[in-house]
């Protein structure tokens, strides 16, 4: 490690624990930077109420002192800047910018639901609000069954089709044959989920929750519509107000928010913070 000038550690809440504060020390013995990246956006709730009084007390002395904090949500940047943080930067999930070129206009009534397949996902939610929806609407449903709060059998006499689970090369083309995104989620764990910034990418309109960190991403200005978790019909109302009058200005919209989770620029800006702590 000594022959290094810096040392990034990118945090899972387990390794942000146990794991980064080791790091932290080693790296500050051989005179290294430190970078300390948090995934997801929960961790200031796990840091107070999921964690000790130890924990607490090394965290903060520890990879709180960090040369340079990432944190996936702006929520997470406060979080760290109350705790005596001194440079934090707002890095989010991030994707490549697609490279489809069949971009249509044409609303179409298909909406498509991309995740785990679990309760806190949303996904009675969705086939509450199905069976509101005239004849003309369809959901499908792609993603593993990751607990038993959902089965298959669940799907059983609905109009929401299940349609297996997909491979991550084929998501973009999938999401690509649809007109909206939906994610009414309430699970704990909740940061910037990736498959909306995905939906962005191809400039395909969002309806998700008003939930953690999600309304810092899904708004009016991103052609994206926010309603109340566990409330189908919201989620239904929400998806009766697209038409084919405004969707080309909400896919528009999307489009243009997928510029700050770009790769291509939001990780430039990483190697420039990088650059200058090793200067």
């Amino acid at each position: 490690m000594f022959k290094f000038k810096l040392v990034m550690v990118n945090a899972s809440a387990n390794g942000a624990f146990y794991l980064s504060p080791v790091i932290y020390i080693i790296s500050k013995i051989f005179k290294c930077k430190f970078i300390f990246r948090k995934f997801a956006g929960n961790f200031d709730i796990l840091f107070k109420y999921k964690s000790n009084h130890i924990q607490k007390w090394i965290s903060t002395k520890t990879y709180f002192q960090s040369d340079l904090i990432l944190s996936e949500t702006k929520q997470l940047v406060q979080f760290f800047k109350k705790n005596g943080c001194q440079n934090v930067k707002w890095f989010p999930n991030v994707r490549k910018k697609s490279t489809y070129t069949d971009y249509k206009d044409s609303f179409n009534k298909r909406f498509v639901f991309i995740s785990h397949v679990k309760k806190s996902k949303g996904i009675f939610e969705i086939l509450k609000a199905m069976e509101h929806l005239p004849n003309d609407y369809t959901v499908d449903v792609y993603g593993p069954f990751s607990d038993n709060s959902c089965t298959l059998s669940d799907f059983k006499k609905t109009r929401v089709k299940y349609m297996g689970v997909l491979k991550s090369d084929n998501v973009l083309s999938t999401l690509n044959e649809y007109d909206v995104l939906l994610l009414p989620t309430y699970h704990s764990g909740e940061g910037y989920p990736g498959i909306i910034i995905e939906a962005y990418s191809l400039g395909i309109p969002v309806i998700a929750t008003n939930w953690n960190a999600i309304p810092e991403i899904v708004s009016e200005q991103s052609g994206g519509i926010l309603v109340p978790i566990k409330d189908p019909v919201s989620l239904k109302n929400a998806i009766l107000s697209i038409n084919e009058k405004n969707y080309p200005s909400m896919k528009k919209k999307a489009s243009e928010a997928f510029k700050a989770f770009d790769s291509d620029i939001v990780n430039g800006h990483l190697i420039s913070w990088i650059y200058k702590l090793s200067e």
